[in-house]
């Protein structure tokens, strides 16, 4: 197998198949992804030094065989109208970095209200949240002016983190994911469609974003929809887990020869 190919089976793997199933969907069009080259060690091992944290075992398996990741796709309205909208984006290593806002008043706006997402508020299969003055917040990506996708280290010591949604205007956060893994399978699960993230939150889908929805995944707007429930999916008791498995493997499959980043 050519390195070519190669790096096309690991983005498919990496991808659970959504490639193809995009590329099935009436209207979408332009499916294009980076192939960028692994992390070096030495920066992830300076990163952490950096931070004093250290990346939990699947993110630092998925820097080691690729420096972020970005999916995107545009969907046709019109003969004259293409419009680039689908986008699943990891940040580089570097990229990654503390949040701006303050840890003290974030610790305040989340002291009094329930440590469960929205979407699941009676659900005690979500560990509640615990900030101290210790615990550091990285960014990840932002939404519109609205919210911040961010990772928590609770205990900086440890390499057990979790990924909240942090709103921006009340800095109340919303849980999102136990793992980097669960967070790509959502993200994959919404078809990289734009801001999914706030699904999960208070703040309202903008209403082109809602429009896209409805033209092409309209169950995931249903408040009973399977992913939402949290509690089977953590206790393994769901017949129909709301997103594929991904396989950690996967993040050893791909080659260190890639060359330099490129579009398919």
């Amino acid at each position: 197998m050519s390195a070519s190919a190669s790096d096309d089976a690991f983005y498919e793997n990496l991808t659970l198949g959504l490639i193809k199933v995009l590329n099935q969907i009436q209207r979408i069009n332009s499916i294009n992804y980076d192939k960028r080259n692994p992390t070096e060690r030495t920066s992830i091992s300076a990163w952490e030094t950096r931070h004093n944290v250290s990346l939990p075992s699947d993110m630092k398996a998925f820097y080691l065989c690729t420096d972020g990741f970005c999916l995107f796709w545009s969907y046709e309205y019109t003969a004259t109208d293409n419009k680039r909208v689908g986008k699943i984006h990891i940040p580089h290593l570097i990229q990654i970095t503390l949040i701006r806002e303050n840890l003290e008043s974030i610790m305040n706006a989340n002291q009094n209200i329930p440590k469960t997402p929205i979407s699941a508020q009676h659900n005690d299969a979500i560990p509640q949240l615990h900030l101290t003055p210790k615990s550091k917040i990285f960014e990840l990506s932002t939404i519109l002016d609205l919210a911040k996708v961010v990772m928590i280290y609770e205990v900086p010591e440890t390499n057990v983190m979790r990924i909240y949604l942090l709103e921006l205007e009340s800095l109340k956060l919303q849980f999102l994911a136990d793992t980097f893994s669960e967070y790509l399978r959502m993200a994959i699960a919404h078809l990289g469609l734009p801001y999914w993230e706030l699904c999960f939150s208070s703040c309202s889908l903008p209403s082109w974003t809602q429009q896209l929805f409805l033209l092409l995944a309209p169950h995931l707007l249903e408040n009973n929809e399977p992913r939402r429930n949290v509690k089977n999916f953590h206790n393994g008791n769901d017949e129909n887990p709301p997103f594929n498995t991904l396989d950690p493997s996967v993040f050893r499959s791909k080659p260190r020869s890639s060359k330099a980043p490129k579009h398919k």
